[in-house]
């Protein structure tokens, strides 16, 4: 009798659930670094819009005031740049108008921040913010799709108790400017 060469239907199976759980573990791998790549473009586009915000103090004696109050998304004191406002929304409108920016970045994907607003980017001039921290201050805020974003870069005044004390949490990132 002769045997004849080939596979099983076991071994067969075994190699299809191997090159299953490849795939599988390749695309989640992806699907999380598209997220830090994301948030990576985040950090670094409110960097951008922190200078610019210091060019125009360095102008004008005082950062912009809140020109877009009353976002959809996001809480009424906050000028908010998301994809629910629309590519019309005048986000930190003075920034473009006065030529500190030629685009003010906004955030289109639909994630939520820790409150589960949808005001992924915030600005707002607000004084003593936090409850501790005294004088004006420019506000600048954006949520992270990951536990990757910088930590404490909250100033001590807003980290330290008090009512509206924000806790330097990875999945946002907050930079206050004081005047």
């Amino acid at each position: 009798m002769k045997q004849e060469k080939g596979f099983t239907l076991i071994e067969l199976l075994v190699v299809i659930a191997i090159i299953g759980v490849l795939t599988g573990v390749v695309v989640l791998t992806s699907i999380k670094g598209a997220a830090q790549s994301r948030d990576a473009r985040r950090v670094q586009e409110l960097y951008q819009i922190a200078n610019a915000l210091q060019q125009y103090y360095t102008v004008y004696g005082q950062y912009p005031d809140n020109t877009d109050t009353g976002d959809v998304g996001c809480w009424s004191n906050w000028d908010a740049g998301n994809e629910v406002n629309g590519p019309d929304d005048p986000f930190i409108k003075p920034l473009i108008d006065e030529g500190f920016l030629s685009i003010v970045p906004k955030e289109w994907t639909n994630i939520r921040d820790g409150w589960d607003s949808q005001c992924t980017y915030r600005y707002m001039r607000v004084q003593n913010p936090c409850g501790g921290c005294t004088g004006w201050y420019a506000v600048l805020y954006a949520a992270c799709e990951t536990n990757k974003c910088p930590v404490q870069e909250r100033p001590e005044c807003c980290t330290s108790g008090g009512e509206g004390a924000g806790d330097n949490d990875p999945y946002d990132i907050a930079i206050f400017l004081k005047e």
